[in-house]
């Protein structure tokens, strides 16, 4: 807890429950505005113990949460690498799934959706042993979904080497003559876990009868998944022009797409012009996409929305206690192991 006006900790609590900051709250009645994230049980300690005090949702992680979300989109529905002569038109015919397919599919995305369900209730302060309850699920798949980074993908059977999901993107890096070990950072960015050695054994066996001297740049214009994602920070005209040309290329075959970025964009503009009215018929917009990482970030804002438009309406933001637990990382670095609670907090109090 730290006060807006000095920047000074006022004090430390060991724990996220509603109950113990609720009980901190009520010993300070002269507070008139609070500021915090998106935690419903923040918000309902402080609805609870100062129910006249003015709650405002920090503007930084609502944007942060929003494009969290279109980033999630934009890697579960868009491959690594886009080749643009290829993408499909209205007009052009799409190859159907089999029944195989279609139901790893849906395996994968049911568990990907309970991923993200444990990684919000952990965000949300339940303990995993909570969630295991709640969710009716083994406290270690529990634990294992909450460390868990990116996409949780089906075992195939069809699957037989661990390179397989990333060999497209392999073969193209080769044929435009990079490195193994640029190779290789590629794909390990894109989730590859497996060996260098693997990944130099493939290539060896692709190149025997190629040649490296034979191999020809390929021919086909490539926009990487990354440059999408980086649209949704930066202005267009922040990318070399060749870029600019590709995503406005791939923009005009993805309506989706184009809805997402138009989100994000008019989301950020309510907070630029400080304009609250916009806010619901934002959400309302937003809705009509059916884009499920857009719909879940409505849901959220509809739920804490007093708090949301306090945030557009005011000035008030968390950047005072995110600079104070930037210093208490670093405390607890320096004693990481060796100290109690109550040390520490007495060292962020004095600091």
């Amino acid at each position: 807890m730290v006060n807006y006006e000095t920047s000074k900790v006022v004090d430390m609590i060991p724990s996220r429950d509603t109950g113990e900051v609720t009980e901190w709250l009520r010993g300070y009645p002269e507070i008139e505005v609070v500021s915090r994230d998106g935690s419903i049980g923040y918000a309902k300690a402080v609805a609870e113990a100062l129910p006249e005090a003015l709650q405002v949702s920090d503007r930084f992680h609502l944007v942060k949460n929003l494009i969290d979300g279109a980033r999630e989109y934009i890697r579960r529905t868009i491959p690594p690498r886009i080749k643009l002569k290829e993408v499909v038109g209205e007009n052009q015919t799409v190859r159907k799934l089999t029944k195989a397919e279609i139901k790893r599919r849906e395996t994968e995305e049911a568990k990907n959706e309970l991923v993200r369900t444990v990684k919000e209730m952990y965000l949300k302060g339940y303990s995993v042993s909570a969630i295991s309850r709640e969710l009716k699920i083994d406290c270690r798949t529990a634990k294992k979904y909450v460390k868990h980074q990116g996409r949780m993908l089906s075992a195939s059977r069809e699957r037989r080497s661990i390179l397989d999901p990333y060999k497209e993107t392999i073969i193209t890096l080769n044929h435009e003559r990079k490195t193994i070990a640029s190779i290789f950072r590629v794909i390990v960015s894109e989730g590859y876990k497996g060996s260098y050695r693997n990944l130099n054994v493939f290539l060896a066996e692709y190149n025997e009868g190629l040649g490296r001297r034979h191999r020809k740049t390929s021919p086909e214009k490539i926009l990487r998944r990354g440059m999408l994602i980086s649209f949704l920070h930066n202005d267009i005209s922040r990318f070399k022009g060749e870029d600019q040309k590709k995503i406005e290329e791939y923009l005009k075959t993805n309506k989706n797409l184009q809805n997402l970025f138009s989100a994000v964009n008019d989301f950020r503009d309510i907070f630029r012009i400080k304009d609250d009215s916009r806010l619901e018929n934002w959400l309302d917009k937003v809705k009509k996409f059916n884009i499920r990482e857009l719909t879940t970030f409505a849901r959220g804002i509809e739920r804490d929305i007093e708090a949301v438009k306090n945030a557009i309406r005011t000035e008030f933001s968390n950047g005072v206690i995110e600079g104070v637990i930037n210093k208490l990382k670093v405390i607890k670095r320096i004693m990481y192991g060796r100290c109690s609670f109550q040390l520490l907090r007495l060292k962020v109090i004095m600091s």
